[in-house]
């Protein structure tokens, strides 16, 4: 699989349907991730069914505000300011894995010398990766290990991993998010298809028992689709 780190000063990924105030989620949904590989690929036609597994950190949470235009029925534009929050000094750390290994030797070439600018979330949420590199993993019963191990980075744990967490692992309560991973063209328009339901883990979270994926540098793997 292949391991990236990245780095923004600031970000908003934006959730859908926030209007009066463009809210960010606190880390960028699948869908945005698989977005900016399939850009790296120049691929159009083509959708690749990645795996992947997204977690990270920021320093703190602003507020900006931003200029936006309303077209109105009859013809005319009117504009607003929009507040927006911003992540500040992000930094991601994104596991993908896909069976064509020549695929992600590709994606580690275009994120270390992309044909344009690196953006993850809005086109001006400027992206830097700072660390590639391919690693291993190998799955854990952390009801067999002496010591409980501690989350690194908040992340995103699909549902599907917590049914080997036993009910008595408070460490892992988290908030529920229903994030866009795939979608179809419908007359023109994007329809969201398939979405990845998931808890947010925060930094610092216990896992005492479960099954769970994790690299061959104590990181924790939380892929979407889920690898078992």
């Amino acid at each position: 699989m292949l391991k990236v780190k990245i780095f923004q000063e600031t970000a908003c990924y934006k959730k859908p349907f926030s209007l009066k105030v463009a809210e960010t989620y606190p880390l960028p949904p699948y869908s945005t991730v698989k977005g900016l590989f399939h850009k790296l690929l120049a691929t159009k036609d083509f959708f690749y069914r990645f795996n992947i597994s997204i977690q990270g950190t920021y320093e703190a949470v602003m507020t900006n505000y931003q200029k936006m235009l309303f077209f109105k029925d009859n013809g005319d534009i009117t504009s607003m300011p929009l507040s927006v929050q911003l992540l500040y000094n992000v930094e991601l750390l994104i596991h993908v894995y896909y069976p064509d290994k020549k695929i992600l030797e590709r994606l580690a070439e275009k994120l270390i010398s992309p044909d344009a600018y690196l953006s993850v979330g809005r086109h001006e949420d400027l992206a830097l990766a700072t660390d590639i590199k391919f690693v291993r993993a190998e799955k854990i019963d952390f009801s067999e290990i002496e010591e409980p191990y501690f989350v690194k980075c908040n992340l995103y744990m699909p549902e599907e991993y917590l049914k080997s967490v036993q009910e008595n692992n408070f460490g892992l309560n988290g908030i529920k998010f229903r994030l866009n991973y795939s979608y179809k063209k419908l007359n023109g328009l994007r329809v969201w298809e398939e979405k990845a339901e998931v808890k947010y883990i925060e930094k610092g979270s216990v896992i005492e028992d479960g099954i769970f994926l994790v690299d061959e540098e104590g990181d924790l793997v939380a892929f979407y689709p889920v690898v078992r």
